[in-house]
């Protein structure tokens, strides 16, 4: 029995590689067209952090403007408002309680890798993605597949991320970024894709009277 037992499993185990390898692969090629085919979206985002060791826990809710290749329009609304925006040259950080905005070179920005914590990249394709992370599928849930993305190259901090992939439309709608000290959370919703945004979204006006600082990095 034990002869025959341990075969189908083996062989089971198998078939089920081979399903979630070829799944994966098909979810990932539609992630792959819905991007191709995107060319702006907007969306509501709700940010949950938590800081593991004091188990601190914040939250941030705002709206975003993306618009392909490199302008976007990032605006948190609670707890405080902030305004982040890219017009493809200069990337402008407005505190409106402060009345403070610091400039950085966008080219400079994205070389230290400072692109909002998780807010998702838009610049980033899949195979971006397959370049830095192995990617597996962990979860198969009613509404979304649910993706695994660990770091191919060991960091000082090594870093997971889940990521929700909508069925209906093959866009991340959730991201999960866990780190030994910090979790992030962030859900997307009322999601609009290809509403072809005016360029002039993206243009920081200096309101009067406003400080500008300069980047610490």
């Amino acid at each position: 029995m034990k002869k025959i037992f341990i075969p189908i499993l083996i062989l089971l185990f198998s078939t089920y590689h081979l399903l979630f390898t070829a799944e994966l692969d098909d979810i990932l090629q539609k992630m792959e067209k819905t991007d191709s085919e995107i060319t702006d979206l907007s969306f509501s985002f709700e940010q949950e952090i938590l800081i593991v060791i004091t188990n601190e826990k914040s939250s941030i809710t705002g709206e975003a403007v993306f618009k392909k290749p490199n302008l976007f329009k990032i605006e948190h609304i609670k707890p405080e408002e902030q305004t982040v925006i890219s017009d493809g040259k200069k990337i402008f950080f407005y505190q409106k309680e402060f009345n403070q905005v610091m400039i950085d070179d966008w080219n400079s920005f994205t070389t230290r890798g400072g692109f909002p914590d998780g807010i998702f990249n838009f610049s980033s394709t899949i195979s971006d993605l397959k370049k830095t992370y192995d990617i597996s599928l962990l979860d198969d849930e009613a509404k979304h597949h649910v993706l695994l993305l660990k770091m191919k190259e060991k960091q000082s901090q090594d870093i997971e991320i889940k990521l929700w992939v909508s069925k209906e439309n093959s866009i991340v709608e959730k991201t999960e970024m866990q780190t030994e000290t910090v979790a992030t959370t962030v859900t997307i919703s009322k999601i609009k894709t290809n509403k072809n945004i005016k360029n002039s979204v993206f243009r920081f006006k200096l309101p009067k009277g406003a400080q500008i600082i300069t980047s610490p990095f």
